[in-house]
């Protein structure tokens, strides 16, 4: 799980207990009794009886004229084996006019401690939390008739993870959170947070490799949005889920997978399927850190920076979803000064892409899976989802810069059948005559110019800049329109039987 991730789940929990119920003028015992009876009687409901929450039940008790609200963790975490030590999370919340409330403080254990003893595979893990100081507080709307907002800032963050492989420890300086929640209407959401992350140190040492990784960043910044998030459907995964734990717990504690699926547990899948149909309408991420330093065992290099992003929704109901990543600056006291040093990447970039998968008819693809489908229907039905698409499998903005020379380029492959793909892409080169005189002149680089001598022969020039254009279609390749499919040993065109091009 992801920093931003735990740091969030005080608020995802501590939200729905208030939302749970309108807000209330009457912050007596009597009122904070029944606030918490109603929030108990909620949660219970949502997780259903497979979940035994013990001692872990929110407390509710006046403040004031807001109320106190308490998060019990210390104890067993059901019969999962785990055990959490710990003080309880606090907030104190006041309800305003027309169901909202303002969050004054949220309070997060410091320290707090996770344990298993009882492993499946007899092997202890513990994770340990500790904060210096911190700060977190907001609006929140739970009618939804206005936007929610809430702020946070931990210092001194600090954590500590054991197994029997090694340890994991992480160290923030400082981190800074703000996240709202703007209503879309039919109970939706639309979800936006940014984080950022000061002076973050990582060090793992791998016992069971004998080999130990230190880690450095100076500066993270993190965004995501989540756009027409349904807290209905969200419930829904949230009940089904707990349902599904029983047996995801005897699956792990004799590490064996069953060989079929029970009645009950295949109506959860069904259900599960159901609610994430619609449960939003798109989801992007991005993050960067800069700064980076990394030493594994003794073995040291560095980057300005490393970029990664992601995407994905389903317009007109076909899922489209990317990947972008960029890495910039990078350098190792490991290549010495000199012509290798020289061409050292100084920006790697490129974007993934899938896109012309129809998405009610995957859903409907994992319904048939959990009811048991055959293995040839399975995939018959999706090698049927090509033509309904069709597939179409791109990599975007791919940049490559090493100073003397840069490339650019796009391409995408389109998957109508198994045997029906076509597919096209542009490369554009600049400086490649200089990559050529260097791989002519310095030692190193010689088992490179026999390539780099071919790929100018086959390109477009046009000043300093080498132009590919690729196309491939009826299992042949072209670049610049000369087939070079003869080329191929595996291809079908020979001096018998060349190949012409339509």
């Amino acid at each position: 799980m992801s920093f931003a991730s735990r740091f969030a789940v005080p608020l995802l929990v501590l939200a729905p207990f208030i939302a749970a119920t309108p807000a209330r003028a009457d912050t007596t015992a009597d009122g904070a009794a029944a606030l918490q009876a109603q929030i108990r009687a909620w949660v219970a409901g949502l997780t259903g009886p497979a979940v035994d929450l013990g001692s872990h039940a929110v407390r509710v008790t006046p403040a004031g004229d807001a109320y106190r609200f308490e998060l019990p963790l210390t104890g067993p975490v059901g019969n999962t084996g785990w055990v959490i030590t710990g003080e309880p999370i606090t907030a104190i919340a006041k309800p305003l006019d027309k169901g909202a409330w303002t969050i004054t403080s949220i309070q997060l254990p410091t320290p707090l401690r996770v344990d298993r003893t009882e492993a499946p595979d007899g092997k202890p893990y513990s994770w340990m939390l500790a904060l210096a100081g911190q700060q977190v507080h907001g609006q929140f709307d739970p009618t939804l008739a206005t936007g929610s907002r809430f702020e946070g800032t931990l210092r001194g963050y600090s954590s500590l993870s054991q197994t029997a492989a090694g340890t994991h420890s992480s160290h923030y300086d400082r981190y800074v959170w703000n996240g709202s929640w703007v209503p879309a209407g039919d109970g939706r959401v639309t979800v936006s947070n940014q984080v950022q992350g000061h002076n973050l140190t990582v060090f793992i040492d791998a016992a069971a490799r004998n080999r130990s990784i230190t880690a450095t960043v100076g500066t993270i910044r993190s965004s995501g949005r989540i756009e027409r998030l349904s807290f209905e459907r969200l419930g829904a995964i949230v009940r089904t889920v707990s349902g599904l734990v029983p047996t995801a717990t005897q699956a792990a504690s004799t590490a064996a997978v069953p060989n079929s699926i029970a009645p009950d547990d295949r109506t959860r899948l069904h259900d599960l399927v159901a609610a994430l149909r619609d449960l939003l309408g798109g989801v992007q991420a991005q993050t960067k850190l800069e700064r980076i330093r990394v030493d594994v065992g003794g073995q040291r290099g560095t980057l300005a920076s490393l970029t990664i992003g992601s995407h994905a929704a389903a317009p007109g109901g076909m899922l489209d979803a990317s990947f972008n990543l960029a890495v910039e600056g990078f350098d190792s006291p490991l290549v010495p000064q000199g012509p290798l040093h020289d061409y050292l990447p100084r920006r790697i970039a490129l974007t993934p892409r899938v896109s012309g998968v129809p998405a009610d008819d995957l859903m409907s693809l994992l319904d048939r899976a959990i009811d048991g489908a055959d293995k040839d229907s399975l995939q018959a039905e999706a090698l049927g989802l090509l033509a309904k698409g069709p597939l179409k499998i791109g990599l975007e903005d791919v940049a490559i810069d090493l100073g003397a020379a840069t490339l650019k380029a796009n391409g995408s492959v389109t998957i109508a059948a198994v045997d029906d793909i076509k597919g096209s892409a542009r490369i554009d080169a600049v400086g490649l005559d200089t990559l050529i005189h260097s791989a002519n002149t310095v030692p190193q680089l010689a088992s490179a110019a026999p390539f780099l001598i071919m790929l100018k022969g086959i390109g477009e020039q046009k000043g300093d800049t080498t132009t590919w254009n690729v196309t491939y279609a009826d299992g042949h390749t072209e670049v610049n329109g000369t087939d070079l499919s003869a080329l191929m040993p595996s291809s079908p065109a020979t001096p018998d039987q060349p190949h012409v091009h339509k």
